[in-house]
């Protein structure tokens, strides 16, 4: 697994529209699977992951986790509203959207 950092990415109303991130999306186009893992933060406080599964992918890559996803992003998600995810190295760009959130486990 893969544990990644990003930088968001607004809009001229203040709204997320992207997530960045650098070097993890995978070089050919497929088919990903994606959710939300709620955890407890070292404090008590529940936080949410969200986790990438590129299943043709290699490790590191395959299971992708990116942490704490503030709570702008999480709304924009549940919106229904699909959000891009910007790999700055390669321009590469995915755009997921969440229907009905899945829990499942905690990503860490």
């Amino acid at each position: 697994m893969l544990i990644a950092s990003y930088l968001l990415g607004y809009d001229d109303d203040d709204n997320v529209c992207h997530l960045a991130v650098d070097n993890i999306l995978p070089d050919a186009k497929q088919g990903f699977d994606y959710t939300l893992y709620p955890r407890k933060s070292g404090s008590g406080q529940e936080i949410q992951d969200l986790v990438l599964l590129f299943g043709q992918e290699n490790a590191p890559n395959k299971l992708v986790c990116l942490p704490n996803i503030p709570p702008s992003v999480i709304a924009h998600l549940h919106s229904g509203e699909p959000l891009q995810i910007i790999d700055f190295a390669y321009g590469r760009v995915i755009r997921l959207r969440l229907a009905v959130p899945l829990y499942q486990q905690q990503c860490a």
